[in-house]
């Protein structure tokens, strides 16, 4: 089985091949009031603001360049793929031709207004989530980034020309809405090359416990813009 990209040129909105894959019973979503009930992928959508997909997007120009960038820096003969891992290495690669992710383990909840700041949704485990799992691909368009654009969205691959990101303002999966913590971060996102591409997962770093809310450090480039706080998250009473 390849996995499946999408072309997002060709796309009014979004085809079956990366429309996102939903378990029967949809997804766990937590209100602000405590009540928990569960989404379709129609439901998802209208709370995230945006199109649910399983695999990547790309621009058409971007994949027709692939030869530039696929492969980054620095290369070997013993490794050909320079510091990036492979999906093989890391145990994600049949996970990312499916498209899967741990929707049975994971909550998104509404967490609203920390410190003065309206923070929004979160992803929470509902059950405990062992160390170095998978939880899914951080999907969304792979894409030149767009420098006069301040997009919370965007995740750098590994690559310096041209400078590209996957972003998921538009189109992506649950993985859009980890939020940051500055020194209690569980959870990391990161590059793998998988079938000749980059792509990013976000993996466990530590074992996450029922009912801990999944967090990533953003990186030092997205705290530039002095307009934004680094709040420390943790999970509702």
């Amino acid at each position: 089985m390849v996995t499946p990209t999408g072309r997002l040129d060709r796309l009014p909105g979004c085809d079956s091949a990366v429309g996102a894959s939903l378990p029967k019973d949809g997804v766990a979503f937590r209100d602000s009031d405590g009540t928990t009930t569960a989404l379709d992928k129609h439901g998802l959508e209208e709370l995230m603001s945006c199109i649910f997909i399983s695999h990547l997007l790309f621009e058409e120009r971007i994949l027709q360049g692939r030869d530039f960038w696929s492969f980054p820096p620095p290369v070997s003969p013993t490794m050909p793929f320079g510091s990036v891992p492979s999906s093989e290495a890391l145990g994600c690669a049949e996970l990312l031709r499916r498209g899967h992710f741990m929707y049975e383990s994971t909550c998104v909840s509404h967490i609203g207004v920390v410190d003065g700041v309206d923070v929004g949704l979160g992803l929470f485990a509902q059950v405990a989530i062992p160390a170095n799992s998978c939880l899914g691909e951080y999907t969304g368009v792979v894409r030149q980034r767009r420098q006069e654009e301040d997009d919370n969205y965007s995740y750098a691959l590994p690559v310096v020309e041209p400078d590209l990101v996957v972003c998921a303002r538009d189109y992506g999966n649950l993985c859009r809405l980890i939020n940051h913590s500055d020194d209690g971060w569980n959870a990391e996102l990161l590059s793998v090359h998988h079938e000749g591409l980059l792509h990013v997962v976000c993996r466990v770093a530590r074992a996450i416990a029922a009912g801990e809310q999944i967090l990533i450090h953003y990186g030092a480039r997205y705290w530039l813009p002095e307009s934004r706080r680094c709040i420390s998250l943790k999970s509702p009473q």
